[in-house]
């Protein structure tokens, strides 16, 4: 590293002892290592742009299948119902004949008995 030797002859220079100016050289090293480069960013921004593209894509036809079992499902409902509204008319149906035919075999002899006839 050429950095690293000017930094040292920087120091020695500057009256610092040549032991603690190593020691400052290899602490510098050791902290540049951890350091990212713009390449590392620029790498890890056009990861992440990818990454993010790939799940939008991902979740755009997630939600559009959710929407075509959604209506799906509506339209299935749509029917059920339907149905059983038929089912309720003819029960219905069959509850009113039934109550007049009550009525009759009620009323008939009860109007009988009242009016004499």
């Amino acid at each position: 590293m050429t950095l690293a030797i000017t930094i040292y002859d920087a120091l020695t220079t500057a009256n610092v002892p040549p032991d603690k100016a190593k020691a400052v050289v290899h602490a510098w090293e050791a902290e540049v290592e951890n350091l990212a480069s713009k390449a590392d960013l620029k790498q890890v921004e056009t990861h992440l742009t990818q990454s993010i593209t790939a799940l939008g894509v991902e979740l755009r036809s997630s939600i559009r299948e959710m929407q075509a079992a959604l209506r799906e499902q509506g339209a299935e409902l749509r029917a059920e119902l339907k149905e059983q509204r038929a089912d309720h008319r003819s029960s219905i149906r069959i509850l009113q004949w039934g109550n007049g035919v009550t009525f009759l075999c009620v009323a008939a002899p009860f109007l009988r008995s009242v009016f004499g006839v």
